[in-house]
């Protein structure tokens, strides 16, 4: 996954993707809109042309039924008309027949429908009874031309209808052999893949370009396409037949009704069209995969100066700045490659600089470090030779009260206690200003510290009146930190608290809050609290607020919390005023900073 993002980060992978998109999909778009109208275009011809055959078929059934139908209206207009006798009506019949090759029989009823005259002439065709036929009633009830439903001639054994014509006396009836619709249907046999038929009202093939299901009286077997046929003049549908599917058009022949069809295996219709979408497809992909090999042509001569650019760019990171200045087909990558150089000798020149800072700096951190040694030296040398003379005041002091012991009078003790007093001070603002100037320049080890134990320690080294209470709050933290220092902290605010404190009974309250990657912990006193104008000031070096002659102190203790919590990368500010009270409140880091 990790590898897929960098290649899709990739400049090149991007422009190559955008490239190719950009000149193919014009390109794929246009393709799939042509193809598609193209589609649709030659699909409308096929399927029109399968119309314009069904149709064809439907007009010359419509001819071959409108000749019967004129036939009939003739013999029954010469029945109507009258003037001939029995042998003149006979042979006027016969000639009719003989002149219609597809017309079987014709009978003559009378208004009982009984046979008067028929053709051709049979003495058995005289007692004929036609008035329980339903095309008599037919007939007789609408007085207009009745076309039955088709059947099997007894005769010939081929598909018949009977056409009946009213007349004044009676009907002319007439028995039309099909076995023309079969060369009908056969005129529109173009290819083994396609047939034509022409089927009655039923469902019935009446005929077929395959004569065979005519003579067998098979159905068209397609109710659906039966029953949306009959509902329109001409159509065409879709259908499968014998697990094959076909393109079917068909239009309605009057006035029977019958469904003349023309029917084309689809992958037969359509294979023109299939044959042009197939050329026209390969010609897009041609055309693809030309442009695809353009825009790779055009990016090679892109990408190509960019990697050398790149290769080069690699090795002034490693150090080699002695490269030739190279030039390409391109003004722009020339240009690149021009400003690359410029950037080359700059980054040299500043390389250089920066080696000659080093070196400076270098001798200068040496020269610190020589430095701070000897502040370390003479820091003990200086808190050494001053105290041995603090110590000889002090122990002569002494020496001189108990040499004189009983004949000092109370002023020269208490200033004798005085001096002592001062020697003591003394050491510790030489302790204070050696521990502060450490500040910084020596680090102690961290550690795990846990802040309760640690505050509980300070507690217990700290010299707590008894009426003083010191309250622990809850949830302090275990800190990864250098534990000397945390401590000086807190000993420092704990033990200003009671030291400052004005009263004989009070409490220390110290807490913690989580603030991001800090903690903030609070030292809060009851005591006679700071006013604000001196809130800054109490944190400089030798300030005091009282005289050191009545509260003893150094004024380094604030200023060395201070140091040590900035050297740690926190902070510390004071809330409180005159009468109510202090809150110390320094934040320390959760993460030890080792530098």
């Amino acid at each position: 996954m990790m590898h897929m993002n960098r290649l899709m980060d990739s400049l090149k992978t991007f422009m190559t993707l955008n490239i190719i998109v950009a000149v193919t999909l014009p390109i794929i778009v246009i393709s799939v809109i042509t193809v598609t109208l193209l589609n649709r275009s030659m699909g409308e011809q096929v399927i029109r042309h399968n119309t314009q055959l069904s149709g064809g078929l439907a007009t010359a059934t419509q001819d071959f039924l409108l000749t019967a139908d004129a036939m009939m209206s003739q013999a029954a207009t010469m029945v109507d008309t009258g003037g001939l006798n029995d042998a003149q009506m006979q042979n006027y019949l016969d000639t009719l027949m003989a002149s219609h090759l597809y017309l079987e029989a014709i009978h003559i009823l009378d208004n009982n429908g009984l046979s008067v005259f028929a053709a051709p002439y049979h003495h058995s065709y005289a007692t004929l009874d036609f008035s329980r036929q339903p095309f008599v009633a037919n007939t007789r009830e609408t007085g207009r031309t009745y076309w039955s439903n088709t059947f099997i001639s007894q005769h010939t054994g081929q598909p018949t209808l009977t056409v009946t014509k009213p007349t004044r006396h009676g009907m002319v009836i007439g028995y039309i052999n099909l076995s023309k619709l079969n060369d009908i249907a056969a005129e529109g046999n173009i290819s083994p893949e396609c047939w034509t038929a022409i089927v009655d009202t039923e469902g019935t093939f009446i005929g077929h370009s395959d004569r065979r299901l005519v003579y067998q009286r098979e159905s068209l077997g397609d109710e659906e396409l039966l029953a949306a046929a009959l509902n329109e003049k001409s159509g065409t549908l879709t259908v499968k037949n014998g697990g094959r599917e076909y393109l079917v058009s068909f239009t309605v022949a009057q006035p029977t009704g019958w469904l003349v069809l023309a029917a084309q295996h689809t992958d037969m219709a359509f294979a023109p069209v299939s044959g042009t979408r197939n050329i026209f497809i390969i010609g897009c992909v041609v055309a693809l995969a030309l442009a695809v090999l353009m825009a790779m042509r055009i990016l090679k001569k892109i990408f190509t100066p960019l990697s050398e650019l790149t290769g080069e760019t690699r090795q002034v990171a490693a150090g080699n700045y002695n490269l030739p200045l190279k030039s390409y087909d391109y003004i722009e990558l020339n240009e690149l490659s021009e400003h690359f150089f410029a950037m080359l000798e700059a980054v040299r020149r500043r390389e250089e600089e920066l080696r000659r800072k080093q070196r400076e700096l270098s001798r200068y951190a040496q020269t610190l470090r020589r430095s701070n040694r000897e502040l370390d030296q003479f820091a003990y040398v200086v808190s050494h030779d001053l105290k041995a003379p603090l110590r000889a005041i002090a122990n002569l002091s002494q020496w001189l009260e108990e040499d004189f012991q009983g004949t000092l009078d109370a002023d020269v003790k208490r200033k004798l206690e005085l001096l002592r007093g001062r020697v003591r001070r003394m050491e510790s603002l030489i302790e204070g200003i050696l521990e502060y100037s450490r500040i910084g320049r020596i680090k102690t080890t961290a550690e795990l510290v846990n802040v309760r134990e640690l505050i509980a320690e300070v507690v217990e080294d700290l010299t707590v009146p008894g009426g003083f209470q010191i309250v622990i709050g809850p949830e302090m933290p275990d800190v990864y930190t250098e534990r000397l220092r945390l401590r000086q902290v807190f000993a420092n605010l704990i033990g200003n608290a009671v030291k400052h404190h004005d009263k004989p009974a009070g409490q220390v309250i110290v807490t913690v809050r989580d603030s991001d990657g800090l903690y903030e912990f609070t030292v809060a006193d009851d005591g006679p609290g700071i006013a604000p104008e001196y809130h800054r000031k109490i944190f400089e070096m030798f300030q005091t607020l009282q005289s050191r002659d009545i509260k003893e102190s150094t004024g380094v203790g604030l200023a060395l919390v201070k140091k040590i919590v900035d050297s740690q990368g926190g902070w510390i500010r004071i809330l409180s005023s005159a009468g109510q009270g202090a809150k110390f409140i320094f934040a320390w880091p959760k993460v030890w900073r080792e530098e």
